[in-house]
């Protein structure tokens, strides 16, 4: 199937190319350009849509290869579900993305979209596992996808850069997946994915002549993420961490550079700005071009680490090797960023906004797990353990969406009347949304339990504003 995977790559590149220049020539038609800012890079407006190409010739070319490739129709088939929710994540991350593009969200909403397509795609994949833990896998794929597409919508912040991790980042995916009988419908997705993004880099090296937009970053960053997830299913531990460390090496490394950095400045890690790690190499000397070969070695450094732990049996060898690359980089980074930057201190509340989205996501999964555990007395039957991994990520996304359009992760914990009403009505809103959807979307195979959402319904507002009003005691 990896020759067939090759020639598919090989068509979805073509496809590619040929639509981003159509886009290009459209939104040059039509004005629709990326102005030059202060904060960004370019210095001449340019089109911003090629996220569009690359999503529209996945699209096609994988119905291509399902139609023309019967051992891929087949793999898709028995895996309908995961194939399913891999499509409607990353279309959905696509559009929140293209939507952004042109009215430009605010934080908090983007957030929501990234929650909502990360739980889309864990409900109707049926979950993910990772440790054994249903609530606890739930939280991490959720946590790792939305990581995961803000790594790689940051990333995205210089000609070629992004583009160039994220290819090799797939076909490390792909070359990980092949190994595995089980996972080779992933390996040809992932270089579809591939090929897809390698016709747009043709566009898109150094001086390019498109951008991919938020719409490109956010289905790059959602379709990585997921699809080492399903790569490093039913493995050891050690090899998903090399897995996901070493092909998202690059991504993942500047996201906790520049996030350190800025916060070592007293500035949040969510603001846009020319202080990434490629600007300043840029600005210590290294040329445009010279640094998508550096971040093409580093990522293929890292593809090489995750190939060794899963094809040559060592999984914890690989595992430390790349931690420690990983610390080392990061190290060697923010001591540039130190004397660039001429930081004094650090600022703990640049920093307090993930920090409570942490604590939220902690809060929920732990009142929806009790409410499970309290209707089945504490022993959930085997034939059920599945309840709480599909219907967290639809609490998870529902809640924390609602507490985020409220602005709740950036105001102030502190106790106040008002502060305390308004956090009871968003959590109310938000456990509300999530049993009616919950309630929508059950199914005879999906267990759902009045009790149990009776108990999550009463008990996350409950214990919600308890928490912030311990919080907010502690602080104080």
């Amino acid at each position: 199937m990896i020759i067939e995977g090759l020639l598919a790559a090989l068509v979805a590149s073509f496809l590619s190319w040929a639509l981003i220049r159509f886009v290009c020539i459209v939104a040059r038609r039509r004005g629709l350009l990326a102005a030059v800012r202060s904060d960004r890079w370019h210095a001449v407006p340019t089109p911003n849509f090629g996220g569009v190409g690359i999503v529209v010739a996945f699209l096609v070319a994988f119905a291509l290869t399902r139609g023309t490739l019967d051992s891929f129709r087949d793999a898709t088939s028995v895996n309908a579900a995961v194939v399913i929710a891999l499509i409607v994540g990353g279309v959905g991350a696509a559009a929140a993305g293209l939507w952004d593009d042109l009215v430009h969200f605010q934080p908090s909403t983007k957030l929501t979209a990234q929650c909502a397509c990360a739980g889309a795609f864990l409900w109707l994949a049926g979950g993910i596992e990772i440790t054994g833990s249903a609530p606890t896998d739930s939280v991490l794929a959720l946590l790792w996808i939305v990581a995961v597409m803000n790594a790689v919508n940051m990333l995205d912040n210089m000609d070629g850069v992004a583009a160039t991790a994220v290819m090799i980042g797939l076909f490390g995916v792909a070359a990980v997946s092949a190994v595995s009988a089980s996972s080779a419908f992933v390996a040809l997705i992932a270089l579809i994915c591939a090929g897809a993004v390698g016709g747009f880099l043709g566009h898109n090296l150094p001086r390019a002549r498109v951008f991919m937009g938020d719409a490109g970053s956010l289905f790059l960053g959602f379709m990585l993420a997921a699809l080492v997830l399903l790569s490093a299913r039913s493995v050891a531990l050690p090899v998903a961490l090399a897995v996901a460390l070493g092909c998202l090496l690059v991504p993942l490394l500047d996201m906790t550079v520049v996030s350190l950095s800025r916060v070592r400045r007293g500035e949040s890690p969510m603001r846009g700005g020319r202080d990434h790690t490629t600007h300043r190499l840029v600005q210590l000397g290294v040329s445009e071009q010279a640094l998508v070969r550096i971040v093409a070695c580093v990522a293929l450094l890292g593809v090489g680490g995750a190939f060794a732990a899963v094809a040559m049996g060592s999984p914890l060898a690989a595992s430390v090797a790349l931690v420690a690359l990983f610390a080392v980089l990061a190290a060697l980074l923010l001591r540039m960023c130190i004397r660039v930057d001429g930081a004094a201190h650090v600022r703990a509340a640049a920093f307090t906004p993930f920090l409570k989205v942490f604590i939220d996501v902690v809060t929920i999964a732990a009142v929806l797990n009790a409410g499970y555990l309290i209707r089945w007395e504490f022993a959930i039957p085997p034939e059920l353990a599945n309840s709480v991994s599909w219907s967290l990520p639809v609490a998870l996304a529902c809640c924390v969406g609602a507490n985020a359009l409220r602005g709740a992760y950036v105001q102030s914990w502190r106790f106040t009347v008002v502060g305390a009403r308004a956090t009871i009505a968003s959590s109310v809103i938000g456990a509300v949304l999530a049993v009616v959807v919950i309630a929508a979307v059950w199914s005879p195979d999906r267990l759902f339990s009045r009790a149990a959402m009776g108990i999550f319904l009463v008990g996350y507002p409950l214990v919600g504003v308890v928490v912030r009003l311990a919080i907010g005691w502690m602080v104080k």
